[in-house]
């Protein structure tokens, strides 16, 4: 075994010396010769048509029997309390409705089944809120709308009362349901 792998050894060093000392008169190759290249210098720079990729969420708002009249929306980058307990997916919007001074705020969140929901809602209520659901305070300095169903939670925030009745008729025709467990005005 130990002969086999010394002739080995000395196969690589015969190998290796007769390929280092061949002489090749070849020329070395182009790259540029070979690669795919256009004919002009001037470089053209392409700008891509960018797609409304919120307009989707837009006609959500503005559909004939929801009517909330949204002309705008953006995204809010911010963390929430809820966003702890693994929501399927989330969509915080600032909405800018028909009637200028009215701003919406509406936070969105979806879990796999109803458990997940209401653990998510009652730590919400329990952690975030628990102070202020048994005393004369309001839950939050703006008007407040939660709307929960079996896998949903909606939360909608103003500076001016919503017309509540247009935010359940969002929430029935967008999430498929019918049916409530909670709504908090």
């Amino acid at each position: 075994m130990k002969v086999n792998f010394t002739f080995f050894k000395l196969f690589l060093v015969f190998v290796s010396l007769i390929s280092a000392c061949t002489n090749r008169d070849k020329p070395l190759k182009n790259l540029n010769d070979i690669r795919a290249s256009s004919g002009s210098k001037e470089r053209i720079v392409k700008n891509p048509i960018s797609k409304d990729t919120l307009l989707p969420y837009l006609n959500t708002y503005n559909q004939d029997s929801v009517g909330l009249e949204v002309i705008s929306l953006s995204i809010i980058e911010e963390q929430h309390f809820i966003n702890r307990f693994q929501p399927i997916s989330s969509c915080f919007f600032a909405l800018e409705m028909k009637d200028s001074t009215q701003k919406l705020t509406h936070f969105a969140w979806t879990f796999k089944d109803s458990i997940d929901t209401k653990n998510a809602f009652y730590n919400w209520l329990d952690i975030e809120k628990s102070s202020k659901i048994l005393a004369s305070k309001s839950l939050s300095s703006d008007f407040f709308t939660a709307i929960v169903s079996e896998t949903n939670i909606d939360f909608f925030y103003s500076k001016k009362k919503m017309d509540v009745q247009k935010l359940i008729r969002y929430v029935k025709l967008n999430r498929n349901t019918a049916i409530f467990n909670f709504i908090i005005i």
